[in-house]
């Protein structure tokens, strides 16, 4: 069950980009336990809106708290502590083991040689075992199926024990079959690890049946609510710029 009172996450203002402004005035929040889906047109800048709240790249404006502190104010170690960002495409290491690759989610906790705790240890055992990769331990990583590196790939952010899971498009290469199993694989994580998942995605229709919230990366702005406030303010209409693609509130799609 989602703790409502429990706010995780703050977004005030926030003026997202690289050299110049790319989206502004995003104001928006997350809980603990939420499920938050990131919709929106191509290049509307959700990647860098993930990236951002991850500490990876500056934001321009406004404030990103996490835990009612700046994300400014944490120091790399702490921040790990508080958000873990999963790319859409993680890189291929060859050569290393399922395990070892999981094991570097505990990179902030481990002594300066790398090395791991007993917990630490069993952590890993246990996370694989809940993503479905049980016995896939030694394997070489490099040679996983999509669908398996992905699901390493969430372990990872897992051991990694943050309160915060950040995840940019983790169906986009997946088949079918595979981007049910990983939206459900996340909404179990958020339902039973008490964490808080935001992830971007283009799949609109698995995002209203499966997401607590939504947060829309509008052409003219941006709205964040659960699915019934979106359709009717009209939030979806706004993701398509000069598009005859309108949202139908009754067949709950795009025609």
């Amino acid at each position: 069950m989602i703790n409502s009172e429990i706010k995780i996450m703050e977004l005030k203002k926030v003026s997202l980009g690289y050299n110049k402004v790319i989206y502004s005035e995003i104001d928006a929040s997350a809980s603990q336990g939420e499920m938050i889906a990131v919709v929106g047109a191509n290049g509307m800048g959700k990647s860098t809106l993930l990236r951002s709240i991850s500490g990876i790249l500056r934001y321009h404006k406004g404030a990103i708290n996490i835990m009612g502190k700046r994300i400014e104010s944490y120091s790399p170690a702490h921040l790990a502590q508080q958000v873990t960002f999963v790319p859409s495409q993680s890189p291929r290491a060859r050569d290393l083991s399922l395990f070892d690759m999981v094991a570097t989610g505990c990179y902030n906790r481990s002594n300066w040689l790398g090395n791991i705790s007993k917990e630490d240890w069993i952590l890993i055992l246990e996370t694989l075992a809940k993503v479905g990769l049980k016995g896939f331990e030694k394997r070489d990583s490099s040679r996983l199926s999509d669908g398996e590196f992905q699901r390493a790939a969430i372990a990872r952010s897992l051991v990694q024990n943050s309160r915060v899971i950040l995840l940019d498009e983790p169906t986009a290469f997946l088949d079918i079959a595979n981007k049910i199993i990983i939206t459900k694989l996340l909404k179990e994580i958020a339902l039973t690890e008490k964490k808080t998942v935001i992830f971007s995605t283009h799949d609109l229709m698995q995002a209203l049946k499966l997401c607590d919230k939504i947060w829309v990366m509008g052409h003219t702005r941006f709205f964040e609510g659960d699915s019934a406030e979106l359709i009717e303010k009209g939030a979806f209409d706004q993701m398509f710029k000069d598009s005859s693609l309108k949202f139908d509130s009754k067949l709950v799609t795009f025609i």
